[in-house]
């Protein structure tokens, strides 16, 4: 009996380490990694997605510092939030929508100048 209850617990244990690596890299919650072009240069971004993916929240890191994001939404495989910005004076909101597919985030960012696309990939 003995014997029989450690084959078991092996099993269990085998089935989770090779389901880890799959589970790791689908849906959005963790770290996410991007450099956009923009009219001023380069501009290294990190997102931060933490929460079940049914209450998701967010954090938008730049040169400008660390904000949270806004009304931040995962469903099959697409994302959107939004992020307020303050830029000379003028506040406005910035909207997100994005396609994540394992590891990779490609995203279009919705301006009053308007949009602008660039890709994320999950950090390690």
């Amino acid at each position: 009996m003995h014997r029989r209850a450690t084959l078991w617990f092996l099993a269990v244990v085998l089935v989770s380490l090779v389901a880890l690596p799959a589970a790791a890299g689908e849906g959005v919650v963790g770290k996410w990694e991007a450099t956009m072009e923009t009219p001023r240069g380069s501009n290294e971004i990190a997102m931060d997605f933490k929460g079940s993916e049914a209450e998701l929240q967010g954090t938008w890191t730049d040169r400008r510092g660390t904000a949270d994001l806004d009304d931040v939404k995962y469903a099959d495989g697409k994302l959107s939030f939004k992020r307020a910005v303050e830029f000379q004076g003028n506040s406005f909101t910035l909207g997100y929508a994005a396609t994540v597919d394992g590891d990779t985030m490609n995203v279009t960012m919705t301006t009053p100048q308007g949009e602008r696309e660039f890709t994320a990939k999950r950090a390690k």
